[in-house]
């Protein structure tokens, strides 16, 4: 593991254009690395220390809370937001072992005059553990500071693909973007359990603020695993399979994995950002060569890959990777 992920700074995409010298030097390297890897990590993002503080103390309270507690308001099939318990869900593909994590999920909080909720179901309101501290206020602010990171990265990596941005910016409005808080018990030094099993991801773009724990590995070309290390002021992101099926496989969905073998709990706050549910992913541009994936109805794949980490359900959709990555 003596490879290291690249770090790219993004502070440019905030205070110039696409066509200034510091910004395309900027996209142009991100670009590099996520079709060479698929995962960078990245500083000058813009996110405030105090956010991400209050962000981290705000996960620490909800696993800090008693399991009977947040047990009251479980993930169920047909609401995928709350409470995850402890190996509770299989890897979607039906194989494997029950992955060490607890969790508690959490998606894009839509107003009930919302029309989209009438028109799909996977959007509604959020549940919030039923503890006196506020969790809410800090989890919002973080999580709307890392949607406008999102927005400057897709518009950097529209540039460099030579894609209308407004494209893909107009797919976001009402987004199935969602989050998962994450805590990983210690798990012993030799042990071969993991904390997430080697997967890709299925959305856009996804956020991770730095880990103080570590345990994060990435599959490179050469299927080596690289411990994704990351600066305390640095964000790792990587490519979802939606981002890569729209460059035409230009971008990498690179499998990733965790494993907790540090003797203290893990906790992360992953922020995946996802189009609305209507969107069909498609390339946007001729794919190269041998990349061939089915057009993605975002609606459809996420019922399906929500569903499908039930241990009695299997995914049905054909767009979906689900594969194991060894």
């Amino acid at each position: 593991m003596g490879q290291s992920l690249p770090i790219i700074s993004i502070e440019s995409f905030a205070s110039s254009s696409p066509g200034s010298t510091d910004y395309d030097i900027d996209a142009s390297d991100l670009y590099a690395a996520l079709s060479e890897i698929g995962f960078a990590i990245i500083v000058g993002h813009g996110v405030g220390d105090e956010i991400v503080t209050n962000m981290r103390n705000a996960v620490k309270a909800v696993f800090d809370t008693p399991r009977e507690i947040l047990m009251q308001d479980m993930v169920i099939k047909g609401n995928y937001r709350g409470f995850v318990p402890l190996g509770y869900f299989t890897p979607n593909s039906g194989e494997g072992t029950a992955d060490q994590y607890e969790a508690w999920k959490l998606h894009n909080e839509t107003d009930p005059s919302n029309p989209v909720i009438s028109a799909c179901s996977l959007y509604g309101q959020n549940k919030w553990p039923n503890i006196p501290a506020d969790v809410r206020t800090p989890i919002m602010a973080y999580w709307n500071a890392l949607t406008e990171v999102s927005k400057r990265l897709i518009i950097a990596l529209c540039s460099q693909m030579g894609v209308d941005q407004n494209i893909l910016l107009s797919y976001m409005s009402d987004p199935l973007t969602n989050m998962t808080l994450l805590n990983y018990p210690p798990m012993p030094p030799q042990s071969d359990s993991w904390g997430i099993h080697p997967h890709k991801d299925f959305n856009l773009l996804t956020l991770l603020a730095h880990d103080p724990i570590g345990g994060l590995e990435v599959r490179n070309r050469n299927d080596e695993w690289l411990s994704a290390d990351c600066p305390a002021n640095g964000m790792v992101l990587n490519v979802g399979d939606m981002l890569e099926l729209w460059s035409g496989g230009r971008l990498l969905s690179t499998p990733h994995r965790v494993f907790n073998r540090s003797g203290k709990p893990r906790q992360s706050f992953p922020y995946f950002s996802k189009p609305r549910w209507d969107v069909v992913v498609e390339p946007l541009l001729p794919p190269i060569a041998g990349f061939d994936r089915p057009p993605l109805h975002v609606g459809t794949s996420a019922a399906d890959i929500w569903y499908s980490n039930w241990p009695d359900t299997v995914s049905t959709d054909p767009a979906q990777v689900l594969g194991q990555y060894k």
